[in-house]
């Protein structure tokens, strides 16, 4: 009981020290939305993190760690032993802002449609009242910008970079914003929370010609229909029912002319599961079946298969030590377990296969979906997540 009160009071301090700096990170997160960028090309962002950063006493900055665009602050760096990393992704996504907002994004076709800018405003926030409380830390704390989250693995290049050796991170935890969830609730799963996240391509060939005149041509359209009809009726006859499994086609593209049948056709896809048994089954299938049905009509096709993300995997020990700390900042029916995994990819993932961490949603109870381009966030959240993050680093238990 008497550990359960300092644990709530060190939370209501916490969230003080963050409604003070309120105005910071809405400053911070407008900033952020109207100067989206995306994967790879984070370099206004990047420069803006990097200097409030600085700005935080006892801070240490590294900036371009494996990619150009990477962000690193690492709080507490004479403490001994492994670092607790808190990550943040930076990137925004291809879409034609339509919220209205009075900061709304300035570049054509990009906009912050995830929350991003709002993570990244609170976590910025975390750092910056943790740095208040940095003689009472019982671990060195990482704060990771990370490039590239949406579909380009930014994850998969820094831990191929030795990202995780070289800070001596021991653990992780992210924290996403999401709309369907209640507000200020937090939510997280035991073991396996997200799918795997795959991409396909789809290259089809045939012979072009006149519309009118379709015997003298091989049609790379009818082709690549009867490739995606045939493709979600092997999903439903060859993989068992009770193994979920989704393969989706969102981008189809072919011919410039309506009364032309082109030469070429193109499929890009993705595929979601939770087994990579499954994924191993349909991805064969799927590089078998696209030929196959090519040469049938007279075509060709060909299979372009990139593995993109595994499935997030919460580390056990450390998620019960988060809901026991969780009780006391969000109360008992503020932290929550998700019935079921997610089919959306994250790649997070690649942290959670390196070291044991945990990844969790913050919902926002708003009505636009992600990706959506009217998504919005509620900014009275940014103080709470921001002293969510720092409660976190105070305390989880050193490694």
């Amino acid at each position: 009981m008497k550990e359960q009160m300092e644990l709530s009071a060190l939370g209501a301090a916490l969230l003080e020290g963050a409604e003070r700096i309120y105005g910071d990170m809405q400053d911070w997160r407008r900033d952020f939305h109207q100067f989206p960028e995306l994967a790879m090309e984070e370099n206004i962002t990047a420069s803006k993190i990097a200097g409030v950063l600085k700005s935080i006493p006892g801070m240490e900055v590294i900036t371009g760690y494996a990619m150009p665009t990477s962000v690193i602050g690492v709080l507490g760096g004479d403490i001994p032993g492994p670092a607790l990393m808190l990550r943040a992704t930076m990137d925004a996504v291809a879409a034609e802002e339509q919220t209205g907002l009075p900061f709304s994004s300035c570049m054509p076709g990009v906009m912050h449609a995830c929350g991003h800018d709002a993570e990244m405003a609170a976590l910025l926030g975390a750092a910056a009242i943790l740095a208040e409380h940095r003689e009472e830390m019982p671990q060195r704390v990482v704060f990771l910008f990370q490039p590239a989250g949406e579909g380009r693995s930014g994850a998969k290049t820094l831990t191929e970079n030795h990202f995780v050796e070289r800070f001596e991170i021991g653990r992780c935890a992210a924290v996403a914003w999401t709309p369907e969830l209640p507000y200020s609730e937090l939510y997280t799963k035991k073991g396996v929370m997200t799918a795997l996240s795959d991409r396909i391509h789809i290259d089809v060939r045939g012979t072009a010609g006149h519309a009118a005149e379709p015997h003298m041509t091989v049609d790379p359209v009818t082709i690549a229909a009867n490739i995606i009809i045939t493709i979600q009726a092997m999903l439903s006859r060859e993989v068992d029912p009770r193994e979920a499994v989704v393969v989706s086609f969102g981008q189809v593209e072919s011919g410039t002319a309506y009364n032309v049948i082109p030469e070429q056709a193109n499929l890009w896809g993705t595929l979601r599961a939770f087994n990579p048994k499954t994924r191993d089954f349909v991805q064969s299938r799927i590089e078998t079946v696209a030929p196959a049905i090519a040469k049938a009509l007279r075509g060709l096709a060909s299979v372009e298969y990139t593995r993109n993300y595994a499935q997030i995997e919460n580390n056990l020990d450390m998620l019960e030590e988060i809901l026991r700390i969780g009780v006391p900042f969000f109360g008992e029916d503020g932290i929550n377990m998700l019935e079921r995994p997610l089919l959306s990819g994250e790649d997070f993932s690649f942290f959670t296969h390196a070291v044991p961490s945990v990844f969790m949603l913050l919902g926002t109870g708003l009505e636009y979906p992600l990706h959506h381009p009217r998504y919005d966030v509620p900014e009275s959240m940014l103080p709470f997540s921001a002293a969510w993050e720092a409660y976190m680093a105070l305390t989880l238990s050193g490694n």
